[in-house]
């Protein structure tokens, strides 16, 4: 697995992958389950550590809405998220309008063998509102230590998001 990283054969990140991967498979099918129109993962290195790796999950939710305007969408999101939120949640304005963003850290476990690992599920998701629907696009990962650049990369995405057609 090492050698797919461009990494040494030896090299110890197997335990590493393995956590992550279980928590990249098991959001998936939770979010599958839970209506997810768009599921993906990525594996990248760690720009501080080359031996650590970073896998995120994207996840895309499409609701409909019946809001009548961005505004009013944007106010109900903020509202609901700052009551729920474990994390900061702020309104950007993306290329597409505007959207409500909010993260949250999750605390869980793993169990392997006898032994069960700790693990933080980080996410960051943007809602975003079009006419008749609101997209919540998110990215999550456990990793931890890199979490400041899995939140870039998300940033990242959010700004790319565009409607095919008119917002629906």
């Amino acid at each position: 697995m090492s050698i797919l990283f461009g990494l040494e054969p030896d090299a110890e990140i197997d335990q590493g992958i393995a956590e992550t991967t279980v928590m990249l498979a098991t959001t998936a099918a939770a979010a599958q389950a839970g209506g997810s129109s768009y599921t993906a993962a990525g594996f990248f290195r760690s720009p501080d550590d080359l031996n650590r790796p970073i896998m995120a999950l994207v996840t895309c939710f499409c609701l409909e809405s019946e809001h009548t305007s961005a505004n009013v969408a944007i106010a109900g999101l903020e509202k609901v998220h700052r009551s729920t939120a474990n994390g900061p949640v702020e309104i950007v304005e993306l290329p597409v309008g505007p959207a409500v963003v909010a993260q949250s850290v999750t605390a869980g476990g793993i169990a392997v063998g006898a032994d069960t690992v700790e693990i933080a599920e980080h996410a960051i998701t943007a809602w975003i509102p079009g006419t008749k629907v609101v997209l919540g696009l998110a990215v999550t990962s456990n990793n931890t230590e890199d979490w400041p650049y899995v939140a870039d990369l998300a940033r990242g995405i959010f700004d790319t998001f565009e409607w095919v057609d008119a917002p629906v």
